[in-house]
């Protein structure tokens, strides 16, 4: 029998639910640091999937939300290191894992910002992976969609340094794109945006010398 058929009161229920969380979350980052990543992977999507499911069972509960981003964020960093070893298939299959739950997520809870940031992340990662394929119209879109987070962020938070970095990276991103698809001005465009941030970012990174 499951541990999860054995939580039929809700204290053990969040009891056995936080022993199960930090056993898996010990297992997932043992296989990673053994290289064992498939595996780990494995354990990052179960655990992820079943605090999903939890957290949408109990939206207040503490636990569900802190192993939720928690596993997240191990989902998505397993992408990176999938994406800087070359296996691509596996990294999509990460980030694609990690967008799915985040989706739904955003659905219930638009103005998230921990949600947003990470579907934001995400989409521009996948789209670095999809050029680096050679898949260009996709990781156009890709990015595209992350810009498109990145903007809505900034609305409320004009003067973010993480968002403004964020989006920067990601108009870079595009103006490769375009200047590897031979379309000048449209990448000149965008790496002159991106120019225009880099300048804004540099000046609050400046210290004032006073007189």
């Amino acid at each position: 029998m499951s541990l999860f058929r054995k939580l039929k009161k809700p204290h053990r229920k969040q009891k056995n639910g936080a022993i199960l969380f930090h056993t898996l979350k010990a297992r997932g980052q043992i296989l990673q640091s053994l290289g064992r990543l498939e595996e780990a992977m494995e354990t990052y999507t179960f655990s992820l999937k079943t605090s999903e499911r939890l957290f949408s069972e109990d939206p207040e509960n503490e636990l569900y939300t802190d192993t939720l981003r928690l596993n997240l964020n191990n989902i998505g960093n397993l992408g990176n290191i999938y994406q800087r070893t070359g296996n691509f298939v596996l990294s999509r299959q990460c980030y694609e894992t990690g967008l799915e739950i985040c989706q739904k997520l955003l659905d219930s809870h638009p103005k998230n910002e921990f949600y947003q940031i990470y579907a934001g992340n995400t989409f521009n990662n996948l789209g670095e992976l999809l050029f680096a394929m050679g898949q260009l119209e996709e990781a156009k879109e890709k990015y595209e969609k992350a810009l498109k987070i990145y903007e809505k962020l900034l609305q409320n938070y004009p003067e973010d340094t993480e968002y403004l970095s964020d989006k920067e990276m990601t108009l870079n991103n595009l103006g490769i794109l375009f200047s590897e698809k031979g379309q000048k001005e449209e990448a000149k465009e965008n790496f002159k945006q991106a120019l225009e941030i880099l300048k804004i970012l540099s000046k609050k990174k400046t210290p004032e010398i006073k007189s």
